[in-house]
C-alpha cells in the first residue's frame, strides 16, 4: 500500500500505458474479427485502424472539452450573478438578514487552492502524455513474446492460462458492456439538455460518459453536475427539474436495472468490495483509481480463486461466494 501511495508519480505513467495498450488491442480483435461474407483483416490492419480510431476519439473528446471549458469561463459573469441571487434567496427563505456573497463564499472554501490543485492536476496529466504513449508504444512490441516468457517461467501448466483467459474475458465484457451503455446513457442526456436548452450540452454529455465508468459516485455526479449548472442558468424551477428527474431516471434504470440485466453475474464482485475498492483506489490514484477500482479487484479476485491459500479470500470479495474451486 505504502509503495502504491510513494510510488504514484511512477506507476500511474505505466498503468495508464497499460489501459492504453489493453483497449487498443481488444479494439484491433473486434475489428480483425470476420464477419460474415468478409475476409478476415491482417493484424497489422486492424491494429493499424484501432489506433486511428482510438486517436481519433481522443482528439475529438479533448476538442470537446476545451472548447467548452473555455466557454464556461467566458460565461461566469453571469452564472455569477445568477448564483448570488439564488444565494439571497436561499437566505432569506432560511430568516438570515444579511446573505453571504459569492466572493465570500469563495474565501472560506479557499477558490485558490482549489484552482491550484486543478491546474496542477491538469498539467500532471498533460506531462505524462507523452510517457503514456511511449509505454503503449512498447507494450505492442512486448506482448509478441510475452506469453512465451510467462510459459517459460511458470511450464506449460493449464493454470497459468485458464487465469490469463478468465481475466482477459470478464475485463473485455466489463469494458464492452460499460462503454455501450455510456453512450447510450450520454446522447440520451444531450437530448434531454439540448431540448431544455442547458448550456454546453455537448460538454456534459462527455461527462456523463466518463462518469458512468465510476461505480455508484459516478451516477450521482452525472445527475447532480447538469441538474446545477440548469438551476443557475434559468430563472425558474421547470428547466431544473425536467433534468434532474428525467437524467435521474435515466441513470438509475440503466445503472440498476439495465446494467445488472446485462452483466448479471459474470463478474461476481460484491457491493460492498466495490465501494470499498473505490474508496480504497481512489484515495491512492485519485480519478484514475476510480475509473479503474472494478477492473482491478476483478483481476485480483480471478487471480485468488485460482490457490487454496487464497481461496477463502476470493469468496469474501465475490457477492454470492460462489468462485472457482482451485485445480490442487
Amino acid at each position: 500500500m505504502y509503495l502504491l501511495v510513494a510510488g504514484r508519480g511512477l506507476l500511474l505513467p505505466a498503468v495508464l500505458g497499460l489501459v492504453l495498450w489493453y483497449m487498443v488491442d481488444a479494439l484491433a480483435d473486434v475489428i480483425e474479427r470476420p464477419r460474415v461474407g468478409q475476409v478476415k483483416l491482417p493484424r497489422p490492419v486492424a491494429l493499424l485502424a484501432a489506433i486511428c480510431t482510438m486517436g481519433g476519439l481522443l482528439w475529438i473528446v479533448g476538442r470537446t472539452i476545451t472548447r467548452n471549458v473555455s466557454a464556461v469561463a467566458a460565461a461566469a459573469p453571469t452564472y455569477e450573478i445568477r448564483l448570488q441571487r439564488l444565494i439571497d434567496q436561499g437566505a432569506h427563505l432560511l430568516g438570515i438578514e444579511t446573505a453571504p456573497t459569492i466572493n465570500e463564499l469563495f474565501d472560506r472554501i479557499s477558490l485558490a487552492d482549489t484552482l491550484g490543485s486543478l491546474a496542477a492536476a491538469a498539467a500532471s496529466v498533460v506531462s505524462v502524455t507523452g510517457i503514456v504513449l511511449i509505454y503503449a508504444g512498447f507494450l505492442f512490441v512486448e506482448q509478441v513474446s510475452f506469453r512465451r516468457k510467462l510459459t517459460i517461467i511458470f511450464g506449460e501448466g493449464d493454470r497459468l492460462r485458464s487465469v490469463l483467459d478468465q481475466i482477459d474475458r470478464d475485463i473485455r465484457a466489463y469494458i464492452r458492456i460499460k462503454t455501450t451503455l455510456a453512450v447510450a446513457t450520454s446522447v440520451l442526456a444531450y437530448i434531454v439538455m439540448a431540448w431544455v436548452g442547458v448550456d454546453f450540452a455537448a460538454f456534459w454529455a462527455v461527462m456523463v460518459f466518463f462518469f458512468y465508468y465510476i461505480p455508484t459516485v459516478g451516477s450521482i455526479l452525472a445527475i447532480v453536475a447538469p441538474a446545477l449548472l440548469t438551476l443557475v442558468q434559468f430563472d425558474h424551477l421547470s428547466p431544473f427539474l425536467t433534468v434532474l428527474f428525467v437524467i435521474g431516471t435515466i441513470q438509475i434504470v440503466v445503472a440498476n436495472v439495465v446494467e445488472p440485466a446485462i452483466m448479471g453475474r459474470s463478474l461476481n464482485l460484491s457491493p460492498l468490495v466495490v465501494i470499498f475498492s473505490l474508496v480504497v483506489w481512489g484515495t491512492i490514484w485519485g480519478v484514475v483509481g476510480m475509473f479503474l477500482c472494478v477492473p482491478i479487484m476483478v483481476v485480483l479476485l480471478i487471480v485468488l480463486a485460482h490457490f487454496k491459500a487464497t481461496h477463502p479470500l476470493a469468496v469474501l470479495l465475490s457477492a454470492d461466494g460462489k468462485v472457482p474451486e482451485p485445480s490442487d
